[in-house]
């Protein structure tokens, strides 16, 4: 049985999109890894994983990882005429919580 080799994240740019088939937990990891390699980070979050990503960023807040400098609530409209509530959160990651995601993440 062939196990998949893992390849490291390596985020291109600052916007994380939150995905709600992921684990609160897993999304929480994942935003820890763009904040080692950018200082603020964008978490975007369509529909109804609005709230999931709510919860995420407010845990990270909660821990002095980051502070919440600017939110963002607007419709976003699709060619085929449908629309969804889109939420656009901005992190600046502490030095506190720049130093616990450096000892965290070894990549």
């Amino acid at each position: 049985m062939d196990i998949p080799k893992k390849t490291p994240l390596n985020p291109v740019t600052n916007v994380y999109n939150f995905n709600g088939k992921t684990l609160p937990k897993t999304s929480a990891f994942v935003v820890k890894i763009y904040l080692k390699k950018f200082d603020v980070v964008e978490v975007h979050a369509l529909g109804e994983t609005i709230s999931k990503a709510v919860r995420v960023v407010e845990q990270l807040q909660r821990q002095h990882y980051v502070t919440i400098e600017k939110i963002n609530t607007f419709t976003q409209k699709f060619e085929d005429n449908r629309s969804k509530a889109k939420l656009v959160v901005t992190l600046k990651v502490t030095d506190d919580g720049k130093k616990r995601v450096n000892e965290e993440i070894k990549q």
